[in-house]
């Protein structure tokens, strides 16, 4: 598989992107604002970064994974459950996001030194083929709609009077 070198730049855009739309909209909050929920099954802006970062985490790992070794084949994880374990919603909000951005620097700092055809290297994750590109794409459109929904949110919690 070709990857194309426009496409990688938009991801890795997106990618860079997400740490500073999270912080827009957070930055100013406290820490109760930043815990509000809209209900039982309703996530808080907290619980959506604790599951941003597990996702994060994971999708990282196979990128890394991908890159130091030929064709891993790697156990799916779950991002959930990865999440409780970690208990990042535990921590504070913006203990949380600093720890975000550093492994979002961090996974940055590899993925735009990568040579072109080292986007196409690949994994075998639970039966399933990916490659650093599949990942970073998958990662960066995922954010997007977390992302969204944390602005949502945040914007219904005010309206909310929280």
């Amino acid at each position: 598989m070709i990857i194309q070198s426009d496409l990688v730049e938009k991801y890795l855009s997106l990618l860079a992107e997400t740490p500073w739309r999270i912080a827009a909209c957070a930055s100013r909050l406290d820490e109760a604002r930043l815990r509000w929920s809209p209900g039982k099954r309703g996530w808080s802006a907290v619980e959506v970064l604790a599951h941003v970062r597990a996702c994060h985490d994971m999708w990282s790992h196979s990128i890394y994974a991908m890159l130091a070794h030929d064709n891993p084949s790697l156990p799916w994880l779950d991002e959930r459950r990865w999440a409780e374990v970690m208990r990042y919603a535990a921590l504070g909000f913006h203990a949380s996001f600093q720890a975000f951005v550093l492994g979002r620097e961090e996974l940055l700092r590899v993925l735009r030194d990568l040579p072109v055809a080292a986007w196409s290297r690949t994994a075998r994750i639970e039966g399933y083929s990916h490659s650093v590109f599949s990942q970073a794409q998958r990662l960066a459109l995922h954010e997007i709609r977390h992302c969204d929904g944390i602005e949502s949110l945040l914007k219904l919690e005010r309206e909310a009077g929280g």
